[in-house]
């Protein structure tokens, strides 16, 4: 289990590990050996990805599911729990400020496409 040190330096650069994690967009396996191609599937957006990645959710998961991770890796960092020490506060402060950033953005993506295919 990553510290909250490292996990705040990830969540930074964009990318948190993904352990036990395989997106929908990202095959199960590599393509044959045969060297043939990926399936073609829908294209990517990396900051839809980063964001997704950051509340570690599956690429294209509901609002629910969204909201859910965000839940859990709030309760998980949130700021109070580490009270003790000034610096580990800090650091949690800005990782929660940061979940929450890719938490409001991906819900006003996903209910914009919610409205548009109404």
């Amino acid at each position: 289990m990553p510290s909250i040190f490292q996990r705040l330096a990830d969540l930074l650069r964009g990318r948190l590990p993904r352990s036990g994690f395989t997106p929908r967009w990202r095959p199960a396996s590599p393509a044959g050996a045969g060297g043939g191609a990926a399936p073609a599937g829908p294209a990517v957006d990396p900051e839809l990805a980063s964001l997704y990645a950051n509340l570690e959710v599956p690429y294209g998961a509901d609002l629910e599911t969204v909201r859910d991770g965000w839940k859990r890796l709030v309760r998980k960092y949130h700021p109070d729990l580490h009270g003790a020490d000034p610096e580990r506060q800090r650091v949690a402060t800005e990782l929660v400020k940061g979940l929450n950033q890719a938490f409001e953005t991906l819900r006003r993506r996903l209910e914009a496409n919610r409205r548009q295919t109404r």
